[in-house]
């Protein structure tokens, strides 16, 4: 189940943000596991392992900070990481870490935002919202408990996203409604 919900969760972020590509990174020691992956090609990196300390999901996992950038050329942070194993220099990189109580369980990360623009603000809310549904199905997937947010508080989240943006509203309602009926 806990694939699903991934799978579930990087297609409603590369959805929501206009994403190309986006994978979750979870976190095993000093070594990181694509658990998930959709768009332009990146199926192919499910499976792909890396360490913590590697590119802009490094950064991430390793400080439990979302990162969105729009890399120089020059930038190892475009260089490195899961967008060089698929062959390409990312444009833009919007990553968020998938934490619970406990810290940090992994990495959504998304690359090449539509129309070669920076991620927004509202990109990074959007990711994190979903890195935390991540969050919670990677804490369940490795026995402990997940921290999950009261109907309450999601619930006026779901609404607040709805009064300023119906069609990220809409994508996210079917991602959560997915998962509603999964589970």
């Amino acid at each position: 189940m806990t694939a699903n919900v991934l799978r579930t969760v990087v297609q409603a972020a590369v959805d929501v943000t206009g994403a190309a590509a986006g994978w979750v990174l979870t976190v095993a020691g000093d070594r990181a596991e694509v658990g998930a992956a959709a768009g332009a090609g990146a199926e192919a990196l499910v499976g792909t392992r890396v360490d913590v300390g590697t590119g802009s999901a490094g950064f991430v996992l390793s400080s439990g900070q979302p990162l969105a950038v729009a890399p120089r050329p020059d930038d190892p942070l475009a260089a490195e990481g899961l967008p060089a194993a698929l062959g390409r220099r990312a444009t833009s990189i919007l990553s968020v870490p998938c934490s619970d109580d406990d810290g940090v369980l992994g990495a959504l990360e998304l690359v090449d935002k539509a129309g070669g623009v920076p991620f927004s603000f509202d990109d990074v809310e959007l990711a994190t919202l979903l890195a935390g549904i991540a969050a919670a199905a990677l804490a369940e997937g490795g026995g402990s408990p997940p921290r999950v947010p009261e109907p309450g508080q999601l619930a006026g989240e779901l609404a607040r996203l709805a009064a300023t943006d119906r069609t990220r509203y809409a994508a996210v309602a079917v991602a959560v409604a997915a998962l509603i009926a999964g589970g």
